[in-house]
């Protein structure tokens, strides 16, 4: 069994670079394309990013607590690197994430709605399982209308649990992923020429517009 080995949040920060009090989240380029879907005939500032890079960015993000500052910086060739690439790979990536977080939006109503939907139904169900089970007690007792009765009410109220679970429990997750992209979207995106291990003189310009 490992030991020595810390798990927490602290110990997560030291596996990254910090800088101006905020974690570095870094993707070096070899080529502009990496970080885009192939497959995706949009242009550029629309283009999916390639999901490994998508993977890649929201499991570091996914996990710091969402008040932790965190900035994305992305090391590219020198010979790709202009004012336009800049801009392109800035709005690449808040556009991508700006999707994925409608998507969940789409998710999460579509889920309460279905939750909702359900829960009448199963209300519904219970009160006719009820019903019966009373009619069922004016008759004389007797193996049948105890197993009637019995395995009415079980399957009433197991009826009830999957809407039950959707807004208990269901939610949650969805509404995490959801928080995860607005995040994203809101980060800062540095764009340098060089490499994680050998940082070299390059423009950064950030959302601000400030150069570091």
């Amino acid at each position: 069994m490992a030991t020595g080995v810390d798990f927490s949040h602290a110990g997560t920060e030291a596996l990254y670079r910090e800088r101006d009090g905020k974690l570095l989240i870094e993707l070096e380029l070899h080529s502009l394309m990496q970080i885009f879907n192939s497959f995706d005939p949009a242009p550029f500032h629309e283009k999916e990013l390639d999901e490994d890079a998508e993977v890649y960015i929201y499991n570091i993000v996914g996990e710091f607590p969402l008040k932790k500052p965190l900035e994305i910086v992305i090391y590219v060739p020198s010979a790709e690197f202009s004012r336009e690439t800049e801009h392109t790979l800035k709005e690449a990536i808040k556009n991508h994430f700006l999707y994925k977080k409608v998507l969940s939006d789409i998710d999460l109503r579509r889920l309460l709605q279905r939750g909702g939907r359900n829960m009448e139904i199963a209300v519904i169900f219970l009160f006719i399982c009820l019903l019966i089970i009373r009619l069922l007690s004016t008759l004389e007792s007797g193996l049948l209308k105890t197993t009637l009765s019995e395995g009415l009410t079980i399957i009433g109220w197991v009826a009830m649990w999957e809407p039950v679970n959707v807004f208990l429990y269901g939610w949650w997750p969805i509404v995490k992923k959801r928080n995860i992209y607005g995040k994203i979207v809101n980060m800062e995106v540095c764009v340098r020429t060089g490499s994680t291990e050998n940082e070299k003189s390059s423009y950064c310009h950030l959302t601000s517009g400030t150069k570091p």
